[in-house]
């Protein structure tokens, strides 16, 4: 398993601190939300020194992130596949394999089928746009979209039926949706080319209390996953997935505990 960093944690940070942080931790990799790439191609010119800077750094990206759900107008529908176009070119140009998508931005279960079936056809436009550019798509497990519960996960991509559409196993985000993460995981893992991970001390019935923790503490049960992951074989990419300053200490302490599980490679503490 391989530790990367949600640049998406710090959208309010030039995208050259968020590769320091990742360096400095010792990370092998950045995910770039396409936010931070342009905004260093409009203050520079172009992404040439952010390329080399990654790859000064030794960082891989595993991944390019940017927000597409297809399902809230015709307009927006388009607007997407144009967000999603432009993100393969980037991960094209950064070597990245996937492109992050969501799908649907309300609960599978209040989506209209109508709403569904649009949206289902915009996917199968961006997935002939991930094919021509030769990079996956991952679909984001995440509550309030349609990508929120085991078997419409599935149905997504049943009815995509694309080799080209992959997933992102976000545990939290089931966990939010009162999804057995560890069930999820067991069902969907042939799907899984990335894992987010975040935890927060987060009453359901109470959500007014959630404060983020390490990964390893807090109310979801990351550690079954990564022992699973790791059962399975996984050698992908998992990317914390925090943000703000309490974000940043809580990377900074899941490093060091997951170094001293040996779950990570490097010293036992940073």
């Amino acid at each position: 398993m391989k530790w990367s960093l949600c640049s998406t944690g710090n959208r309010d940070k030039p995208v050259e601190y968020v590769l320091n942080r990742a360096a400095e931790l010792g990370l092998a990799g950045i995910e770039l939300w396409t936010g931070h790439i342009d905004e260093y191609a409009l203050r520079t010119g172009s992404v040439d020194g952010l390329d080399e800077e990654i790859r000064r750094l030794g960082l891989a990206v595993p991944a390019v992130s940017p927000y597409a759900y297809f399902s809230k107008s015709d307009e927006e529908r388009e607007e997407s596949l144009a967000v999603i176009e432009k993100a393969a070119q980037y991960a094209v140009r950064f070597g990245a394999p996937l492109v992050r998508i969501f799908f649907g931005h309300l609960s599978s279960k209040d989506a209209p089928a109508e709403m569904w079936d649009k949206a289902m056809k915009a996917l199968k436009k961006a997935l002939t746009i991930a094919d021509r550019y030769g990079v996956n798509l991952g679909l984001e497990l995440h509550n309030n979209t349609f990508a929120d519960q085991i078997e419409s996960i599935r149905r997504i991509f049943r009815e995509a039926d694309h080799p080209r559409l992959r997933m992102i196993f976000d545990g939290f985000n089931l966990y939010l949706d009162r999804v057995d993460q560890l069930e999820a995981l067991h069902v969907l893992y042939g799907y899984t080319d990335h894992v987010h991970m975040k935890s927060y001390f987060w009453n359901l019935d109470a959500p007014e209390t959630r404060r983020p923790t390490p990964v390893l503490d807090g109310d979801v049960d990351n550690v079954s996953v990564c022992q699973a992951l790791y059962s399975n074989g996984y050698e992908g990419f998992i990317s914390f997935e925090y943000f703000g300053e309490d974000g940043e200490r809580c990377v900074r302490d899941s490093v060091a505990e997951l170094r001293s599980r040996g779950w990570m490679p490097g010293p036992a503490s940073v």
